[in-house]
């Protein structure tokens, strides 16, 4: 008996020997991913570092799992994530691989499709361009539908670009632009600029030749005149000058081109529009395809609730707190039942709002809360969830609400948001260096004004011009000559410009106040300027009653049924499946703020704390953008952007990080 249990235990060391020999000897060599090693274990830590934003380690963990040959049913979604994740820690030429597998072994599968439109791009972004365009060449055989086809054409474009082959890459620019959304058309007219700053003279007087006053007729007859005035051929520029003057009088390009007359001197610093063109895209733009899913709908096992404590009735605010409660159940739907809500009515009222958020943190299932909604309650409920150790997450414009309190977040594009997102685009994108500002002489007007200023200096660029007006008043004729330094005076002359020292000018005010500020500003011969607006322009009016005033204007907007970006389409369908509408702003705020709870879940938060910690770490591919948030838990994001064009609202720019 002895002797049998020997032989077992010497069997039992032997074996423990050899299990720690095979340890060694596959023991992961430098640069490997340490941490668990089955199958399963792995692809849940590459799904945590995917939704946490740590594309490097969740490149390298897909890499992992599918290594060891195990994928199973998911695995269309999983190469997606993989070449997704490869693709944003800058591993293209992996995430062609994954992309490329996916084609192969899912052929016509939706996810196949998104990913062959995105194949060329990075072809692309590598410096592989010939097969960027033979790629991109075989798919337009087929390929259909808008969006796909002109993203398409738009590579095929920047291939021949970059193969120098400016007229074929003209074409496509061309053809894309007939097919594109707004985003894409502004990228099919950079590409047409790109192609035609290449153009000797003869090939660019052909363009204007064919297209006349047509696009991009006007564009060739501006670079003749531009390309003459660098070559030193000052009669041809002197001659381009005056027929790009008489016979596109209302082009963008003919105050560069007065500049360049008025002072020949700026002619050496001039750079010919186009001739900064790079082909490789951006892409950070292009959209997420199918397979890689919405973060917030990871795998998470716990059970929890989020706590709305809005003002659902009896407030005047109860009907955008019906929309967030809306928005917010229509993002829980998606949690598989593993996330329920409880509904806290504020009534409007501050001192209950802080009484609910108190009751909310005493039930151990609560692991965050949304809302509330107007100024006082927020504050109110933001200084109790502070107190109590409960995440929030505000929907309010109140200035300040987060400052101080690592317990609060917030998801709402405030004042400041639009103050310096509209400041951004009109310095960085539209290249204003000087810019005005005209604006009501209150708390409201005083603030935009002072966040517009101060990221306007913050970006090396100028005020030089700023009035202000009575609030209620309706004579703004003093405020229209002071910014003209008194020089607004009507004249005979209907091309006339009063002289003003600035290109842009911000209007933070209502859409009945901004027509009317406009009509007068155009009387008094102010007219020649891109106008920066807030989200209070956006009424149906405005483009009617002040189009012909405002055509370029820039416009932030939380939330547009003019996106076409994946998840905004996606929310809008289910939203109008539901309540058999479209969805609001504020709708998207309360579908925002429950993903970001989700996404914390589906990252490993299992509690309160960890919540807390997750949020600052996240990006969460909300519809009204993707968003993070700042180190004092407010809303980062560049919001979508609207312009007026033909006395109608049109995408400028989509919303993004």
């Amino acid at each position: 008996m002895l002797s049998r249990f020997l032989v077992m235990f010497f069997a039992w060391i032997n074996l423990g020997l050899l299990a720690g020999c095979l340890a060694v000897v596959n023991a992961p060599g430098p640069g490997s991913v340490t941490g668990p090693t089955g199958p399963e274990a792995i692809l849940a830590q590459a799904e945590r570092s995917f939704a946490q934003a740590d594309y490097a380690q969740a490149s390298r963990l897909y890499e992992q799992y599918l290594a060891q040959g195990a994928p199973g049913p998911r695995l269309e979604a999983i190469l997606g994530r993989a070449g997704l994740a490869a693709e944003r820690s800058g591993r293209l030429s992996e995430a062609i691989g994954h992309y490329q597998n996916l084609r192969t072994r899912f052929a016509g599968s939706a996810d196949a499709l998104e990913v062959a439109t995105r194949l060329p791009g990075l072809y692309l972004a590598i410096e592989r361009p010939d097969q960027a365009l033979e790629l991109a060449t075989s798919l337009l055989a087929t390929e259909k539908e808008p969006r796909p086809r002109t993203e398409l054409l738009l590579a095929q474009g920047r291939a021949g670009w970059a193969r120098r082959s400016y007229p074929e890459a003209l074409d496509s620019f061309l053809a894309a632009r007939k097919l594109a959304n707004a985003g894409q058309k502004t990228q099919a007219e950079e590409g047409v600029l790109g192609a035609l700053a290449n153009f000797n003279q003869s090939a660019l007087a052909e363009v204007v030749r064919a297209h006349g006053q047509d696009y991009p007729g006007p564009e060739a007859a501006g670079l003749l005149a531009f390309q003459s005035a660098k070559m030193g051929d000052m009669a041809t520029f002197a001659a381009q000058t005056q027929y790009f003057q008489r016979y596109f009088p209302h082009h963008p390009w003919r105050a560069r081109l007065e500049a360049l007359v008025n002072n020949p001197s700026a002619i050496r610093d001039l750079i010919i529009p186009g001739s900064d063109y790079s082909y490789k895209p951006d892409l950070s733009l292009a959209p997420v395809f199918a397979g890689a899913g919405a973060v917030g709908s990871g795998s998470f096992s716990a059970q929890a609730t989020i706590a709305a404590v809005l003002p659902l009735t009896g407030d005047a605010s109860s009907r955008f707190a019906q929309e967030i409660l809306a928005g917010l159940k229509l993002a829980l739907a998606n949690s598989g039942g593993r996330v329920s809500l409880l509904e806290l009515d504020t009534h409007g009222e501050p001192g209950l709002a802080a009484k609910l958020v108190s009751e909310a943190a005493a039930n151990p299932k609560v692991l965050a809360m949304v809302g509330p909604l107007t100024s006082r309650e927020a504050l109110a409920a933001a200084q109790m969830a502070q107190r109590v150790g409960l995440p929030m997450l505000a929907i309010s414009t109140r200035l300040g609400l987060t400052e101080k309190r690592g317990w609060v977040f917030r998801v709402f594009l405030t004042v400041k948001h639009q103050a310096e997102a509209v400041a951004r685009y009109a310095v960085k994108t539209g290249g204003h260096k000087r810019l005005g500002a005209l604006y009501p002489n209150d708390p409201y007007g005083q603030a935009m004004f002072g966040f517009f200023q101060a990221e306007v200096a913050k970006l090396g660029a100028q005020v030089t011009a700023r009035d202000r007006y009575a609030p209620k008043g309706d004579d703004w004729l003093a405020a229209v000559a002071r910014l003209t330094g008194g020089q607004s005076v009507r004249r005979a002359q209907a091309d006339y410009q009063a002289k003003i020292d600035f290109t842009a000018l911000f209007l933070p005010d209502s859409a009945l106040s901004v027509s009317q500020i406009l009509a007068q500003m155009a009387y008094h011969d102010v007219t020649k300027m891109t106008c920066l607006g807030t989200s209070m322009w956006l009424t149906p009016d405005l483009p009617i009653a002040a189009g012909r005033y405002l055509t370029g204007a820039v416009i932030p907007e939380a939330f547009s049924s003019l996106s076409q970006r994946p998840e905004s389409l996606r929310f809008r369908e289910e939203f109008k499946n539901a309540h058999g509408r479209e969805p609001d702003q504020f709708a998207a705020y309360g579908h925002d703020a429950g993903l970001a709870v989700l996404t914390a879940l589906a990252a490993g938060a299992k509690d309160r704390a960890s919540i807390i910690r997750q949020w600052p770490t996240l990006t969460v591919p909300g519809a009204t953008g993707a968003f993070t948030f700042g180190p004092e838990g407010d809303f980062l994001i560049e919001p979508t952007l609207l312009t007026i064009e033909k006395s109608a609202f049109k995408l400028l720019r989509e919303a993004g990080r």
